[in-house]
């Protein structure tokens, strides 16, 4: 990959709040049990340092992180690992979806219709619910030891606030979209992936997505040597000492997994974020799953489709719900 100029980017940190209410959960094991792994995204603080130097990796051609002699990709499966959530047989989000109806969201919530309806906000446009409205939700619960719908609470915070991060404290209506689907991981990857291309093409900016997530994979990566940091080397240091043989290449799946390669029409996967569109590249994520791959970090010709939903011209989100509904994917 060519030099660059490095690119300066801003994170939006977890709420004292939220971290407060995770705090105050009774039960982390049931919580995880329903909802997967997703309190670690709240209570571990992400290395802002680590994440500004990952991201100067970041290769809008391909996708991916390409290192002086190697790629990382992050994949569905791996983010499957991660979260403890598996990816449905079913088409994830995408935007189009209807908007769910008040006494939806309250079933799900453990509300009243009323108590929706009067709290529903809009901002810049996007239907949704204030996070202090859930947070105080949240409390009466947990005063009345009702744990289920706390943590059923909780949990939408947390896929309002981290997974899909709002810097108003509002829980917009495509994270309830998203929580009402239980189809998590797909969203996520792709919300993550064009982001970082968002942010590399236009060189600045507040990164709007998971980076505590981002961040999780990254060091399931390292080598133990480099998390130790014996030398007391800067994050840049240690990342750029590395290659190919000192990266952790295969980390160990529960069971054999099923790798998505590539959907429909298209000759990889098509994701679907909040934002718009992007490819991922499993292709280059072969050392990943523990498949040779001799090949350099540019031999292989990948088709790269990135889109804002805002300036959808060629009808590529259509193709991109089309794909994950046929039968190869």
């Amino acid at each position: 990959m060519a030099s660059r100029k490095t690119i300066r980017i801003n994170f939006v940190v977890v709420s004292p709040q939220l971290k407060d209410l995770v705090s105050e959960l009774p039960d982390h094991a049931q919580f995880i049990k329903r909802h997967g792994s997703i309190l670690d995204l709240v209570t571990t603080d992400f290395k802002e340092d680590m994440m500004r130097v990952l991201f100067q990796f970041f290769d809008p051609k391909h996708h991916c992180f390409t290192f002086p002699d190697y790629q990382l990709v992050p994949t569905l499966e791996e983010f499957s690992r991660l979260l403890g959530i598996p990816v449905l047989d079913q088409t994830p989000f995408s935007g189009l979806e209807k908007i769910p109806k008040s006494e939806e969201v309250a079933m799900a919530l453990h509300l009243t219709k009323s108590d929706i309806e009067t709290n529903w906000v809009t901002r810049s446009g996007v239907k949704g619910l204030l996070a202090k409205f859930l947070m105080n939700k949240a409390r009466e619960f947990l005063k009345v030891r009702d744990v289920h719908a706390f943590e059923d609470v909780l949990a939408l915070l947390i896929y309002g606030l981290v997974l899909f991060p709002n810097p108003d404290q509002f829980i917009d209506m495509n994270a309830i979209k998203i929580f009402l689907t239980h189809n998590l991981v797909p969203t996520v990857l792709g919300d993550i992936l064009h982001s970082l291309h968002t942010r590399t093409m236009k060189r600045q900016g507040t990164l709007m997505c998971c980076i505590p997530l981002l961040s999780r994979w990254f060091i399931s990566h390292l080598p133990q040597s480099v998390l130790k940091n014996e030398q007391n080397l800067k994050w840049s240091q240690r990342i750029m000492s590395l290659s190919h043989s000192d990266i952790c290449w295969c980390p160990q799946f529960k069971e054999n997994v099923t790798i998505i390669d590539r959907c429909g029409e298209f000759p990889n996967v098509p994701l679907l974020g909040i934002r718009g569109g992007i490819s991922c590249n499993p292709a280059l994520a072969l050392r990943q799953f523990g498949y040779a791959r001799r090949d350099g970090p540019h031999e292989i010709i990948i088709q790269g489709i990135v889109f804002d939903y805002d300036s959808d011209s060629q009808g590529l989100r259509q193709r991109f719900v089309r794909a994950w509904g046929m039968s190869d994917c």
